[in-house]
């Protein structure tokens, strides 16, 4: 069965044997035995750094001659390490009970601490890459890869979200623009629908005849008035017989009703051509 240290196993046998069967513990949740496990497992790392001079030495006296002897931070860090697990191991044996997340902390304590004991011995940086993983405590089996539906999922989500990119870029890129000057966000679905209007030469020379024509027209109609109006401001006469219109007078006001009817049929053919076009 696998186990997070089996870099240990081809250093030092001893030591390998004895974390096993901690991890073993743990597994079948004898955390309180599984802490003392770890408390031999620790003393007999420390006894092999300090060396022959931790023969008649307790654990306790070992970890403060390795403590005088601290030369770097990596050094700080394992002593701290072996310290945490003498003392988890040390409650366990005056009747109280650890807890799951200590006699835990505890293993991956002493997974640092072995860390730095292989690598004084073999100089190995592969060895500072090593990972704990948790699964593999607790099952004996290694993280199982993302399964194959998981993997169709997020290749589903990267190329939806690389869509969605695409077309902001598009419209980040578009030059449309609606009358506030602000880009008209429709042109990312149809931005056909939105290209720019061409000026239409006919269409403008038909709107520039009606214009003239309405002009031509208001200016009739203000004569008209304007004739009524002078009539109508003149200094009371004495009444006389009007003269009955003679052929020329008749003959002009027939023009006129005509030119105005010109002029009317025109506007309404004009205005039928402008809407065909």
């Amino acid at each position: 069965m696998a186990n997070n240290f089996e870099f240990l196993e081809g250093v030092d046998k001893e030591l390998f044997c004895a974390i096993e069967d901690a991890q073993k513990l743990f597994r079948d949740e004898y955390f309180n035995q599984c802490a003392v496990q770890l408390r031999i497992f620790a003393e007999k790392m420390a006894k092999r750094v300090l060396g022959e001079q931790s023969v008649n030495l307790t654990f306790d006296d070992t970890l403060n001659c390795l403590k005088d002897k601290i030369k770097s931070e990596t050094e700080r860090e394992f002593i701290d390490d072996l310290f945490f697990i003498k003392k988890m191991g040390n409650k366990c044996a005056h009747g109280e009970d650890v807890l799951v997340s200590e006699a835990l902390e505890s293993v991956k304590r002493a997974f640092e601490a072995a860390i730095n004991y292989v690598y004084s011995r073999k100089k190995d940086d592969s060895i500072l890459k090593l990972q704990f993983d948790d699964t593999l405590l607790i099952t004996g089996k290694k993280q199982q890869e993302i399964k194959l539906v998981d993997k169709y999922i997020q290749l589903a989500s990267e190329q939806k979200e690389e869509l969605l990119n695409t077309k902001q870029g598009e419209f980040n890129n578009s030059v449309d623009k609606n009358e506030q000057g602000l880009r008209n966000e429709s042109y990312v679905f149809n931005p056909k629908k939105y290209k720019e209007k061409k000026v239409n030469p006919k269409r403008e020379k038909i709107k520039l005849k009606i214009k003239e024509a309405r002009k031509s027209l208001k200016q009739n109609v203000n004569f008209e008035e304007n004739k009524k109006t002078r009539k109508t401001t003149k200094p009371p006469q004495k009444q006389v017989k009007k003269p009955k219109k003679n052929k020329k007078q008749n003959k002009k006001l027939i023009i006129d009703i005509l030119f105005l009817t010109f002029v009317t049929i025109s506007l309404i053919f004009i205005t039928k051509m402008l809407i065909f076009f």
